[in-house]
């Protein structure tokens, strides 16, 4: 593979393309990365009605949407992605708490 280009540097489609998919490629391993820590919390949850937490996921969208904000970035973009990022990964960590639960039952 050639070297990653910084966008300025592209001098052709292939170049931004390669770029693009680098960095999905990185999102991607990030999500999965994410998982795997809301998966290990399973364990410190006592029931699965303590999983969905809507205390801990309101403080946590309020901080994406401050970092979006600091950034110059599209702040209702980064809520609507972190809505689904988040509730998408409590219903994986609810699933992986019952086959964990009733594994050791």
């Amino acid at each position: 593979m050639s070297q990653l280009k910084t966008p300025q540097a592209c001098t052709n489609l292939g170049d931004i393309r390669a770029g693009i998919d680098h960095h999905d490629r990185q999102i991607f391993a990030a999500l999965l990365a994410r998982l795997e820590y809301v998966k290990a919390a399973a364990q410190f949850k006592p029931d699965e009605q303590s999983i969905p937490a809507p205390d801990r996921v309101a403080a946590m969208l309020q901080d994406r949407i401050d970092w979006a904000t600091d950034a110059g970035f599209d702040a209702q973009f980064v809520e609507k992605l972190f809505e689904q990022i988040i509730h998408w990964n409590i219903q994986q960590q609810i699933l992986h708490w019952r086959a964990t639960r009733s594994a050791t039952a």
